[in-house]
């Protein structure tokens, strides 16, 4: 057996090895970790949809089982990926579902998508409340990252010497078991960012949203001035 096919042969087994012995275990948090996000995305798809940028929700739904798949074979890298595009596509949703002429644009010549920054200032300026809304919810935040996706971007852009890969050989890219347990703590993170973010604009379809989504919101709540101060 040739060098490369060992190693890959030790990559193969290493990944196997980790998917039977952690994979259940880790499947079943992640989904725990996803369920504020997977119950504002089915929501969203049956009752906010346009017809317009659709299919970003179901993106979104995919990239957070992408993100546990690769979790459970110890692929955290690559998760990382996954859960910085839940956070994307999240908020191109909010934008391109109601510019179906700029959506088609991005379609037909792969030009005018809008980062981040773009898409909140745009929030923040159409929807008066938000601003608000969002800074109350990150006082009462249960997650330690205030943004998520200042992490993630760390490690995807690879401009931290902490953040920045360690492979010698094909088998160094499965993860500890450490690492993978802080990889489903940070989906989480972006499940509860990604939730504060449509509770900022949602607000006024309260009745409507999922039970399980208000009530975990009502738990957040410190004082009945904050309540009130959310909803006025």
């Amino acid at each position: 057996m040739s060098s490369l096919q060992e190693e890959l042969t030790e990559l193969s087994t290493l990944a196997t090895a980790n998917c039977d012995s952690r994979g259940v275990a880790i499947v079943a948090a992640g989904e725990d970790a996803c369920k504020q996000l997977l119950l504002w995305l089915q929501y969203l798809r049956t009752s906010q949809t346009t017809g317009t940028a659709d299919c970003l929700l179901d993106a979104t739904i995919s990239a957070a089982q992408e993100g546990i798949a690769c979790v459970a074979l110890g692929l955290v890298r690559p998760a990382l990926n996954s859960l910085r595009l839940q956070i994307d596509l999240s908020l191109a949703w909010l934008y391109f579902k109601d510019h179906p002429i700029e959506w088609r644009r991005v379609q037909d010549t792969g030009e005018g998508f809008k980062l981040k920054t773009e898409l909140l200032k745009y929030i923040g300026e159409m929807i008066i409340r938000y601003p608000a809304r969002f800074g109350l919810l990150r006082t009462i935040k249960t997650r330690s990252q205030e943004d998520p996706y200042r992490l993630l971007s760390a490690h995807i852009h690879g401009q931290s010497e902490s953040a920045l890969p360690q492979v010698q050989k094909p088998k160094d890219i499965v993860a500890t078991p450490k690492v993978q347990d802080e990889a489903i703590a940070l989906q989480r993170e972006c499940s509860e960012y990604i939730n504060d973010i449509f509770w900022s604009v949602f607000t006024d379809r309260w009745a409507s949203v999922p039970m399980e989504l208000r009530t975990t919101l009502e738990n957040r709540f410190k004082t009945p001035d904050q309540r009130v101060c959310f909803f006025e």
